[in-house]
């Protein structure tokens, strides 16, 4: 099946970018030049070599072609008997336009206009899950004055619903006509998915980029790129596993997770290692499908992963899997091969060094280095993870204010999990962090809430090709893969980002044993698997560790990360309850460690 996008001469450029989110979607698309020489209704079916595909319909290429004040009849017959899907995008509100709008939806519809009234809301219809997705049923964001039209409706005959609207009007509607499906999108453009999206909120290009990815995702069906599962979790900086630390109390945490339905990560930082309390290690233990750790540096001193030099960085890390490795022997307890950076600081070194060291990923609330503060494209955002640093996966997270009911649907939809980051102060009152957890629960029933690495292993992308390969797109450097299909199932498994500057994976492993197969390219990584009807398996790769070390961190880093480590402990079990002190302490800290 391909999307098919008539052109006249030069491919328009909002056709340009919508087959560009064609191509980042896993469809194929292919441009139909238009002829000159003049109109003709047997032009497109000659053209469409694939009998299953989808005709993208924008109305001033059409006017081009047929040269006439309104779309041809036998055209119009053509386009609703020929192609199962029609899709019709960048509507003007012109007299062509409304013809066609009219024509192409029996009626329906009748013309494209302005919004009306400033500060409207998109609605998504409750009945509209099989294209919207997890959208279904909000409302959100404000309308978009220059991009956002809606259509103005007739008493039309045909089959129809109303999928998005502004302010009652649709903004995004499907007419069923014959054996034909035609999307009618109301926007004036498609997002540009290199463009850089700053700190605009999502809901800002709302409008410009998921109308067109729904409408692409519903039409292609698993011919493009889906999410795997759903997946959350919650982190929280920190704490040292004891009973009580600063308004965190363990036992309150657990009954949470327990009440409200999620699991709760500790980033736990390594240099505690010793410190760990035998009462609470079991009860972490008893409910590892609640509660689960993960790195959080090594002595957690400022910017310590920010450091640009690869030997001292290599060093701390191998200190700080030697001491979570002894705390494994101490407490029974395992900790994720994940990094949550302490003070959201880090390097693309240290993105390089993780990867060697065979991190499966980092997680972050700062998505850039700090020597390179630069924006992410629409296209990095809308995928599970970021990868251009060392081609190391970071995934993104927000504190529990930020983490809301739109934001949430948009991370789902592109296959990114759900990372809520807390401190033990929201412990003080945890409304604010219950009511994030229930809003993800309310957009997403069926969403799993797991430790860090299980949510990250998960988070893959699925596309069938035509020959029945399953294409797996993997953003971690292990992933979990099951085959609930009843059959026999062939899987490519890809895992991109590769930077063709460092050393390729050296192996590949399948539950633990090595593997053949194992294929590089200049940006991927890719292998061939087989799985029976049942099977579930683990694969990873296996990067070499060319970095040197130090002996020590030296006197400085060291007595620096005791000393920084029990200030921290006065200001969050004593000062944290004293909001002058506190200020004062900080102020402290900071010029001491400075």
């Amino acid at each position: 099946m391909k999307l098919l996008v008539p052109c006249a001469g030069e491919l328009h450029a909002v056709d340009g970018r919508l087959a560009g989110l064609a191509s980042f979607l896993g469809i194929e698309w292919e441009a139909i030049p238009l002829p000159k020489a003049g109109y003709s209704a047997g032009y497109l079916e000659r053209a469409a070599s694939d009998p299953h595909s989808c005709l993208v319909i924008h109305p001033r290429v059409m006017e081009e072609w047929v040269n006439q004040d309104r779309l041809p009849a036998e055209l119009v017959s053509v386009l609703v008997s020929r192609f199962p899907y029609v899709l019709v995008h960048a509507p003007r509100p012109e007299a062509f336009d409304a013809n066609l709008i009219a024509a192409l939806s029996g009626g329906h519809l009748r013309s494209v206009e302005e919004a009306g009234r400033h500060g409207l809301s998109y609605e998504v219809s409750a009945n509209a899950q099989d294209v919207c997705g997890v959208f279904a049923g909000l409302t959100f964001g404000t309308a978009n004055s220059v991009n956002d039209r809606v259509f103005s409706g007739g008493p039309g005959s045909l089959a129809a619903r109303e999928l998005i609207s502004l302010g009652g009007r649709p903004l995004m509607t499907e007419v069923k006509w014959e054996k034909s499906k035609i999307l009618f999108l109301a926007g004036q453009d498609v997002a540009d998915l290199y463009s850089e999206a700053g700190d605009t909120p999502f809901t800002g290009y709302f409008s410009r980029l998921l109308p067109h990815a729904m409408a692409l995702r519903y039409i292609f069906g698993e011919e493009s790129w889906r999410p795997c599962r759903q997946h959350a979790s919650v982190i929280i900086d920190d704490p040292p596993l004891w009973r009580n630390y600063g308004f965190l109390n363990f036992g309150s945490l657990l009954n949470l997770t327990e009440k409200h339905h999620f699991h709760a990560s500790i980033a736990f930082i390594p240099h505690n290692y010793r410190r760990t309390s035998a009462a609470v290690a079991r009860s972490v233990l008893e409910h590892s499908d609640r509660c689960s750790l993960c790195f959080h540096g090594n002595d957690h001193t400022s910017g310590e992963l920010a450091s640009t030099d690869p030997i001292l960085l290599n060093t701390m890390l191998q200190m700080a899997e030697h001491r979570m490795g002894v705390h494994r022997r101490l407490t029974g307890l395992d900790c994720d091969r994940v990094m949550v950076f302490p003070q959201g600081k880090f390097s693309t070194e240290a993105m390089a060094v993780l990867k060697a060291r065979n991190f499966d990923a980092a997680v972050n609330t700062v998505p850039h280095p700090v020597q390179q503060p630069v924006g992410l494209s629409l296209g990095e955002l809308a995928q599970p993870a970021v990868l251009r640093y060392a081609g190391f996966p970071l995934f993104l997270r927000e504190d529990s204010v930020h983490t809301q009911l739109p934001d949430i649907a948009f991370k789902l939809f592109f296959g990114r999990p759900v990372f809520i980051v807390e401190h033990h102060h929201i412990f003080q009152r945890p409304e604010a962090l219950v009511a994030a957890v229930s809003r993800v629960n309310a957009t997403a029933p069926q969403v799993r809430w797991s430790s860090p690495a299980s949510a990250i292993r998960n988070s893959l992308l699925w596309r069938r090709a035509p020959d029945g390969t399953y294409h797996i797109r993997a953003y971690s450097r292990t992933i979990r893969l099951s085959n609930d299909t009843g059959s026999p199932v062939r899987l490519r498994i890809e895992w991109n980002g590769y930077d063709g500057r460092a050393a390729p994976p050296r192996q590949l492993l399948r539950d633990g044993t090595p593997c053949a197969g194992l294929e590089t390219s200049d940006h991927a990584t890719a292998t061939t698997v087989h799985l029976q009807a049942g099977d579930s398996h683990t694969f990873a790769l296996v990067y070499e560790n060319s970095h040197e070390t130090l002996n020590s961190l030296g006197f400085r880093l060291t007595v620096g990360g005791v000393l920084r480590r029990r200030l921290s402990e006065v200001r969050d079990n004593y000062l944290s309850k004293n909001p002058v002190l506190l200020k004062a302490a900080v102020a402290f800290q900071r010029n001491l460690l400075r």
